[in-house]
């Protein structure tokens, strides 16, 4: 039966798509014509979503209607298979329309949660995800999380098929691998419907691999991914609800980590994230040097070894899984790393510059921030104004800041030309009143060399932090006199000046 449908598939599929070609040309309904695209190349028409779902379709009928056919001894059709051929035809619809006419991102959508919902409805639910032996419940996450799936993985196609071939490969790459585990685990009818698929796919491919005569559109590149997604997740049911989930994840790992990459990109570069741009996995294979054949056999290729490290993952003893999965793990983020920065991701590069020196500032800044509450605890101590001065001066530097006093708002001290000449010209000066009954009041005079935000928001807390120290200290009652209060006595790191003393 398998090979039956399998035929049937490919046979459809090739006297289909040629058929599709013929009657779109000589109408002229090529489809919407997507942004970026060269003005001047030949048109292709953006069908091939007809020929596919046309082939599948035929191909599970003819299963249906044969004598010992998918239902067996009179037993009717399956209502979860007939229903997620109903949601494959609605998404397949939606994308139809969007092929001619465009439709709005809110509007594509909408469409693929109701397939989703109505794939939901006819059984197809994620309620446990098993990994390694360890499985989990997912509860009343179960309709999130099946409708996520779903919308994830169909628009992972439709953004990948940005090259001839290159999403009905990966398309035939993930259906491959989804039956192989269908049929080790008994999933007979998944596996009829992978090989339908797979074959129309297959005989598509003729038409479809570089030079193109015809393209996937968003029909066909969604309905695939919706098939994909739904028959990758029940083909993959060892039990009654709990799903390998290392086979859905790593046979669709190719799309969904380049649908990952593309929003974290657009939304680095504020854009938005479903917009269109050139800057996808094939795309930038091809502007490094590959021909276009090259990269897309280069992405076939990755693809099948993640669909097959999925495989072992789900079926290897404990030890390979183990021993694959952390082997896996660091081959593919060394060869992430190594691709963003290979292939021009320079978002990425200068995002995680950001991150790293961001968090060597923040460290940075906490630090001052720990100091400058030492350096309050030592000028709480201070034996005459001048005392306090000398300490805010001496630990100046250690607070991040390039100068610090006290004193009266009218006054000449701490100016401009008291700091290093090197900086002088891009600091800036915080005044921060510490009295303010006085028609010239009493301030905490501070210069810094802040860069950036971060550096400004250091100085102004450490501001904070002394003002209120000299506010309390002003405040407050005469020091004790030295010889039962040491002033040089500070916490570890904080500077006291040894020239300062009462009689000063």
């Amino acid at each position: 039966m398998i090979v039956f449908v399998f035929l049937v598939a490919i046979a459809c599929a090739l006297l289909v798509t040629p058929a599709v070609v013929r009657v779109v040309t000589s109408r002229g309904v090529y489809g919407h014509v997507r942004a970026g695209t060269d003005p001047d190349a030949p048109r292709v028409p953006r069908l091939g979503g007809v020929a596919v779902c046309l082939a599948t379709t035929a191909a599970l009928a003819a299963a249906t209607v044969i004598p010992g056919g998918m239902h067996p001894e009179g037993t009717p059709p399956d209502a979860f298979l007939l229903g997620v051929l109903l949601a494959g035809w609605i998404i397949f619809g939606a994308g139809l329309l969007d092929d001619l006419y465009d439709l709005r991102p809110t509007t594509k959508l909408l469409a693929q949660c109701l397939a989703a919902v109505v794939a939901y409805g006819v059984g197809f639910r994620i309620e446990e995800v098993s990994f390694g032996g360890v499985s989990l419940q997912v509860g009343v996450l179960s309709l999130a999380l099946t409708l996520l799936w779903i919308v994830a993985v169909v628009n992972a196609f439709n953004l990948i098929d940005g090259l001839d071939g290159l999403a009905t490969g990966i398309g035939l790459v993930a259906l491959g691998s989804t039956f192989v585990v269908a049929w080790m685990l008994g999933n007979t009818e998944v596996a009829i419907v992978c090989a339908a698929l797979g074959g129309a796919l297959l005989g598509f491919l003729r038409y479809n691999f570089r030079p193109a005569r015809i393209f996937l559109g968003d029909s066909g590149s969604q309905f695939v991914g919706f098939m994909v997604a739904v028959l990758s997740v029940h083909g993959s049911t060892k039990s009654a609800t709990a799903v390998l989930a290392a086979v859905p994840l790593l046979v669709l790992a190719l799309p969904l980590l380049d649908t990952l990459l593309s929003i974290l990109r657009r939304w680095l570069r504020g854009k938005p994230v479903f917009g269109a741009d050139e800057h996808h996995l094939h795309h930038r294979l091809m502007a490094v040097g590959l021909t276009h054949v090259r990269a897309v056999v280069l992405l076939y290729v990755l693809a099948a070894a993640l669909a097959v490290l999925g495989v072992v993952l789900a079926f290897g003893p404990p030890a390979t899984v183990t021993a694959t999965a952390l082997g896996g793990a660091a081959v593919t983020i060394a060869l992430l790393l190594f691709a963003i920065k290979r292939l021009g991701y320079h978002e990425f590069v200068e995002a995680g510059a950001v991150v790293t020196s961001g968090m060597r500032r923040v460290r940075q800044s906490i630090r001052d921030q720990i100091h400058a509450r030492d350096v309050a605890q030592v000028l709480a101590r201070a034996e005459s104004l001048v005392h306090l001065q000398a300490i805010l001066q001496d630990n100046a530097g250690a607070l991040g800041l390039l100068y610090a006093t006290v004193c009266r708002e009218s006054s000449a001290e701490g100016s401009r030309s008291q700091l290093p000449a090197e900086v002088a010209a891009r600091a800036w000066k915080l005044d921060w009143p510490v009295e303010m009954d006085s028609t010239d009041p009493c301030i905490l005079r501070l210069w810094a060399d802040a860069p950036d935000d971060l550096g400004m928001l250091t100085a102004d807390r450490t501001a904070r932090v002394l003002a209120a120290a000299v506010r309390d200290w002003m405040a407050g009652p005469p020091a004790k006199p030295r010889a039962h209060t040491d002033p040089h006595t500070a916490p570890h790191g904080v500077a006291t000046p040894s020239g300062a003393s009462a009689a000063a």
